[in-house]
């Protein structure tokens, strides 16, 4: 399908471009031209127009989705997010997890790295809304199943192909680093080190890391000398020197916001990355971390993974071109569009293939769940 978006301002080229159009066709971006192009006069999908904002599609490089639903209550420390998880269900997981892919895509979100129990049903729920699941199978970790290999091999015959790989590791303890290395070296993906898992005394030797916790890790430097990468959730780690060097991605695991606009702009007001680099950290450095040379950057070839936002009156007011960076790192609005794969997921701020039946039975599980754990922590009422 041809799609058409006429834009003010375009963030993830090269530099900041004003007053341009891309063209889309067969998922890619195909044409960034001044003018419009001839070819696609009678394109199938028009969007766009003043006062828009293009730039590409966001990744969080993990997170606990099916756990969305109780964010607030496992922050401020009213409930234990493993004695919850013993009482869910998969049905349970698989409408939690789609609550939470619902959000992320209302917040410009395209990919999604996630971990946790049922990764099968945390996939498709991700899969419902629209956007690009990678599954962390947890080896040795709270969350995870015994048989971590048989579990990894499963979902990768299920959910990776021969062009994209969506299934990686998650490893929380030094018990099966070597295992974990060696499988991360035939297949061709990163491995997500636990924030308490160093570096300093690990078995086996590590090709592609993305170490969790970002500045607050205590083995930066071997990160930095093996060039590995890392993870950061500003919100909730402490860095006391900028994170540039490292071109860190983001990661919300359960923040109570649970929105990577919210975790990139802590980077900003506490001096960690520029405003440049702070899009670069939600788009393109996610994207390399996790193997995706093809996307995160507006560039004609690219996978058209792309997200349209409206700046036209307050909240979001005015469209600086001044500082364009700022004007969608700091604006919380939700996008108007957003494209995974070139097909529209969300159009006019709201979502395409999940509504309010989805809404409303996650509300019943949520209930069931309240009555389990005994203490009610939500009255809710259905419209």
């Amino acid at each position: 399908m041809k799609v058409l978006i006429k834009s003010d301002l375009v963030l993830g080229a090269p530099k900041p471009l004003r007053d341009v159009y891309i063209g889309i066709d067969e998922g890619q971006i195909k044409v960034i031209s001044k003018e419009q192009p001839e070819e696609y006069d009678y394109a199938e999908y028009v969007i766009g127009g003043k006062n828009r904002v293009v730039a590409p599609g966001f990744v969080t490089t993990h997170s606990f989705l099916y756990l969305y639903p109780f964010r607030y209550r496992i922050f401020s420390g009213k409930a234990n997010a493993f004695q919850l998880m013993s009482t869910l269900t998969p049905n349970d997981i698989y409408y939690f997890s789609l609550m939470g892919a619902y959000h992320l895509l209302k917040t410009g979100v395209t990919t999604v790295v996630t971990s946790g129990p049922n990764l099968d049903m945390i996939a498709r729920a991700i899969s419902e809304v629209g956007l690009r699941p990678v599954l962390a199978v947890g080896v040795d970790c709270p969350d995870s199943k015994e048989d971590w290999e048989t579990e990894f091999t499963t979902l990768y015959n299920r959910w990776s192909n021969k062009n994209e790989n969506r299934v990686i590791l998650r490893l929380c303890s030094n018990e099966y680093s070597k295992e974990v290395f060696e499988l991360s070296q035939q297949y061709n993906f990163p491995v997500l080190l636990e924030r308490f898992v160093s570096l300093e005394n690990i078995n086996g030797k590590p090709i592609n890391i993305i170490g969790l916790g970002g500045g607050a890790r205590k083995d930066l430097d071997i990160i930095k000398q093996k060039g590995f990468h890392l993870a950061s959730t500003p919100s909730y780690e402490v860095s006391q020197f900028p994170l540039s060097q490292y071109k860190p991605s983001i990661s919300l695991d359960l923040s109570p916001t649970f929105d990577i606009r919210h975790e990139i702009s802590t980077t900003i007001t506490r001096l960690i990355l520029t405003p440049e680099e702070a899009l670069n950290a939600m788009t393109v450095w996610g994207q390399l971390q996790l193997k995706y040379n093809d996307r995160g950057v507006l560039e004609n070839g690219k996978v058209a993974d792309l997200v349209v936002f409206e700046v036209k009156e307050p909240p979001t007011f005015p469209l600086d071109y001044e500082s364009p960076y700022e004007s969608i790192v700091f604006n919380l609005s939700t996008p108007e569009t957003v494209l995974v794969g070139g097909e529209a997921v969300l159009d006019g701020g709201v979502p395409l293939n999940i509504g309010i039946k989805h809404i409303e039975k996650a509300i019943e599980r949520l209930e069931d769940i309240d009555k389990k754990v005994a203490k009610p922590a939500r009255y809710m009422e259905k419209d």
